[in-house]
């Protein structure tokens, strides 16, 4: 279950209100060569950092490109996802947050978490589209309003879409618990209890739970990363990087893996040369990915820090 990193957001209340958070109007964005892309009006939130969130939505032109969306995501039920970003509008820059992967009728079936440093928008991207819509909207008076408000932290202000509630969480984990305690637990239970703990934000739990999976299935990639998320979330970054290596180790071709280590190394353990290594590694691989552009613009910013500090 490939899982990037998650940085978490304390939300205020939408631009329209609490009371309209949950509901969805996408309008037209200019879309990409495998995806048709709207974003939500109703989701704009302004965040304590005064940058807007925006929920976008990619529905693949067909199904060539379905299968090609299913295999970077490595999620067989994939038929749409969401991408939640928050929008610098005077810096012109956007942090991805997270990504939903939907499968049929629109059921959140992933999480993936995204990255910990915005980047800056590209002319003619699908995120320069979606400036063009909402940042001029917002003037001072608005803003002024918005940061008197008491924050709203309830799970309708955090997607369209997401339909994992916290009661809903709370019964898996039970469920999940019940059969761990039984003849029947396997390693995939275990797994699925940890991705419960990970979509939750209860990193320890999660590490636990993994760890016990990987007891009963220790050459699982997957498992390996999410767990190795879980540590960089509670700061332990060489047990996260060791996690990453073991997974690629097992698995010479897994790009999550290339993707977290680099991520450590540059953004925890401040080693550039270690990073671009994990990184270059990684557009071998793949290269047309909107991930691998994601990585090519690391790749480029950083090689010219580099060269600035030589």
């Amino acid at each position: 279950m490939p899982r990037y990193f998650l940085l978490f957001f304390v939300f205020v209340t939408s631009l329209c209100g609490p009371q309209n958070a949950r509901a969805v109007k996408w309008q037209a964005l200019n879309g990409t060569a495998r995806h048709i892309v709207a974003y939500d009006e109703q989701s704009i939130l302004l965040t304590p950092l005064e940058r807007l969130e925006i929920w976008l939505r990619f529905i693949p032109r067909g199904e060539p490109e379905r299968k090609s969306a299913a295999a970077e995501y490595r999620e067989k039920r994939y038929r749409s996802h969401l991408e939640q970003y928050e929008i610098d509008c005077s810096e012109q820059t956007a942090l991805l947050g997270r990504i939903d992967i939907l499968g049929s009728s629109g059921v959140r079936v992933k999480r993936l978490p995204g990255g910990t440093q915005p980047e800056q928008i590209m002319p003619g991207s699908v995120l320069a589209g979606a400036v063009q819509r909402i940042c001029p909207v917002i003037d001072e008076d608005a803003v002024e309003t918005i940061e008197a408000e008491e924050p709203v932290q309830t799970e309708e202000t955090i997607a369209p879409n997401d339909l994992m509630t916290s009661s809903d969480n709370t019964g898996q984990i039970e469920n999940l618990r019940n059969k761990t305690t039984a003849n029947e637990a396997t390693a995939e239970t275990w797994k699925e209890l940890g991705n419960i703990y990970f979509d939750t934000d209860q990193p320890e739990e999660a590490i636990k739970a993994y760890e016990r999976s990987l007891l009963l299935r220790p050459e699982d990639p997957d498992t390996l990363n999410d767990q190795g998320a879980m540590y960089r979330q509670t700061g332990n970054f060489e047990r996260a990087l060791a996690n990453f290596e073991k997974a690629n180790s097992i698995d010479p071709y897994n790009l999550e893996s290339l993707y977290n280590s680099g991520y450590v190394y540059l953004f925890d353990l401040k080693n550039i040369p270690k990073a671009l290594v994990m990184w270059r590694r990684y557009l071998e691989l793949e290269s047309k990915s909107e991930t691998a552009r994601q990585v090519r613009s690391f790749i480029d910013q950083y090689e010219k820090e580099q060269n600035r500090t030589k």
